[in-house]
Formats: C-alpha cells, sequence, structure tokens
C-alpha cells in the first residue's frame, strides 16, 4: 500500500443527541479524528495515537443530514510524531465550497509492543508546504504556553456552576491496538461542556471554540472515567468551560490526568445571533485564579487562530478577527 500524504473521507449524521439542527462540536472533532488518524497511519505505516488535537473555530454550523467532507494532510513531522492539518467543508448551495473549520492534530506512532517509533520524515517541496511546515513549527511555540498555564491551574475542581460526569468506558470506537479514540474523548469533554454551560444559562447552547487539547496517557476499555467541568470565565454572551478528564482503573482512588480542554459555548438566540448571558463573577480566591489563567489561555490561543492558516493559499482559512473577540470577550 503506497504512503500517503493527504487523505480526505465524507461523513453526514442523520440523528443525534442534540436539539440542535446542527452537529455537535464533538463529533465534528471526532470525524476530524478518523480523517486525520488514516493519514497519520498511512504516512508512518504503523499504528497511531492522538497526542494534541488543535484549536477549533466554528465559523460556519455543520448542519445535519448534510454530507461533510474532512480533508487531512500531512505537514510537519518529528521523530516519532506526525503533525496532520486538517479542514472541514460543505458545499454551498450556490456551487463551490465553504470552510467550516481547520484543525492541527499530532499523532505519535507507537509499535506493537506500544513504544514509539520513528516515522519518516515528511520534506517539503513547494512553497506553500514550506509555510505549513513553518507555521506547525511556531504553533508548538504556543502550545507548550497554554500546557504550562494549564498545568499550573488547581487540581481541585470547585462545586460552583460545576459538574462531573463519571462512567465505565463500553465503546467500539477505539484504535487498532485497542486504545480509546482521541475523537470520543473530545465528544466526552464537549459534552460535559455543553451540559454545564446550559445549566448555567438555561438556553440550549452551542460550541464555537473547541480543541487545544493535549493527551497525557490513553485510556482503554472498561476504565473509569471521569469528567470534571467547570465554568471559569464569561463575556456578553460567551461561556468559557474548563474540562478535565481523568481516567485509571475502577478500584483506584486517584485516576490519572487523561486531557484538559477549555471549550467556549454560545447559547443561539435562533436569529443567527448569540444571546447575552448574565455574567458569572468569580467569588473565592481560587475562582479569581482560575479566571485569570483561563483569560491567558484565551489570549494565547487566539494568538493563532487570528493568522491565516496556509492550507491552499495565504487568504484562504483566515478568521475573521472580529467574529473571535465576540466568541471570545475579556
Amino acid at each position: 500500500m503506497p504512503r500517503r500524504s493527504s487523505i480526505e473521507l465524507t461523513f453526514r449524521e442523520v440523528t443525534g443527541s442534540s436539539r440542535d439542527s446542527t452537529v455537535p462540536a464533538g463529533v465534528v472533532v471526532d470525524w476530524i479524528d478518523k480523517t486525520a488518524y488514516a493519514c497519520a497511519a498511512s504516512w508512518s505505516r504503523s499504528q497511531c495515537v492522538t497526542a494534541y488535537v488543535g484549536n477549533m473555530h466554528f465559523t460556519v454550523p455543520v448542519p445535519r443530514d448534510t454530507p461533510v467532507t474532512v480533508q487531512a494532510r500531512v505537514v510537519h513531522t518529528g521523530r516519532a510524531s506526525v503533525h496532520i492539518q486538517t479542514r472541514v467543508l460543505i458545499k454551498k448551495e450556490s456551487g463551490g465550497w465553504q470552510t467550516c473549520t481547520e484543525c492541527f492534530m499530532i499523532y505519535v506512532a507507537v509499535g506493537p509492543d506500544g513504544e514509539v517509533e520513528p516515522v519518516p520524515s515528511f520534506e517539503p517541496t513547494t512553497d506553500l508546504e514550506c509555510r505549513r511546515d513553518v507555521d506547525a513549527a511556531r504553533r508548538m511555540i504556543y502550545r507548550k504556553r497554554v500546557e504550562e498555564t494549564i498545568q499550573s491551574l488547581p487540581k481541585t475542581f470547585s462545586s460552583s456552576e460545576a459538574l462531573t460526569l463519571r462512567f465505565l468506558v463500553s465503546t467500539e470506537e477505539r484504535y487498532p491496538d485497542g486504545k480509546v479514540r482521541g475523537g470520543v474523548v473530545m465528544k466526552w469533554i464537549d459534552q460535559a461542556a455543553e451540559i454545564c454551560a446550559e445549566r448555567y444559562c438555561d438556553y440550549d447552547v452551542v460550541t464555537v471554540l473547541s480543541g487545544g487539547v493535549r493527551f497525557y496517557r490513553p485510556i482503554t476499555i472498561g476504565d473509569l472515567v471521569e469528567v470534571d467541568a467547570r465554568l471559569v470565565l464569561t463575556g456578553s454572551k460567551s461561556m468559557h468551560v474548563l474540562v478535565r478528564v481523568r481516567a485509571g482503573d475502577r478500584w483506584d482512588r486517584n485516576p490519572e490526568d487523561v486531557a484538559y480542554g477549555l471549550p467556549v459555548m454560545v447559547a443561539p438566540d435562533g436569529t443567527g445571533s448569540a444571546r447575552r448571558i448574565v455574567r458569572w463573577e468569580p467569588i473565592s480566591e481560587e475562582d479569581h485564579e482560575v479566571a485569570e489563567k483561563a483569560r491567558r489561555i484565551r489570549d494565547l490561543r487566539n494568538a493563532t487562530l487570528l493568522t491565516p492558516s496556509p492550507y491552499s493559499g495565504p487568504n484562504e482559512g483566515a478568521v475573521d478577527p472580529t467574529t473571535i473577540t465576540e466568541a471570545a470577550p475579556g
């Protein structure tokens, strides 16, 4: 089978748990993960695990019962990592394609023994490929700063505007080596954030910004998973929800960290705009600390979202800065 540096898959959701007419962000991320994994595995010719899910700003909602095309291509490689750039497309009624969101994914190649193994180096050959390669390297700097900020967050979750989902893992959505796919974990993160935000504002909500998730360890079938969600920051129309995923053996009283996420949710008003919500005010010293670090994470990831993505041209994939400001205000 020839090694491939790009792959395209098509998906469509007909029914789902959401009451909205659009596909939940967690489902879209799952589609992205499936496509990007196929691309990374084809390039490395080995099993891969998700190491990082990049930031995604949903500039266009993904409609339900509509064919959705997900494209993935290799843009950079490390010693054992494959960096994949993806975008989600839907056809316009007037013809042509419209980009719903873009996302950078990182996978690590593992051998049959579960140990990381080297991958073939990706060598850019065109000016555009060189720009993508440089862009992927630059984003790693921001990711490191975000990760350092997340690691400094308190390990305890306050009971104010928070909830915990707890369940045993039982799913067919797994990698060939039996580990649960990263896209499934992203669906859990999106679902917990959605419930937390809806409880706070008393409206149905949708995700406008997701991703930016580093995976610290894999999850296996039978693990007991805890998904903690906590409202940490609000704007005039947006709700930032910090989500922590932990997992371990059912007898383990101290499960290990799997991933952290900071989705941004809004409540649509039915006219294409977001509702204004009641501002959440931090109360405890810990609330203030977490809110300040949430602002820092927001600013760091906005620095990458406001930069045009070199997918197929200098302008394609650019995000409207006013949209980001509205989605994630200070």
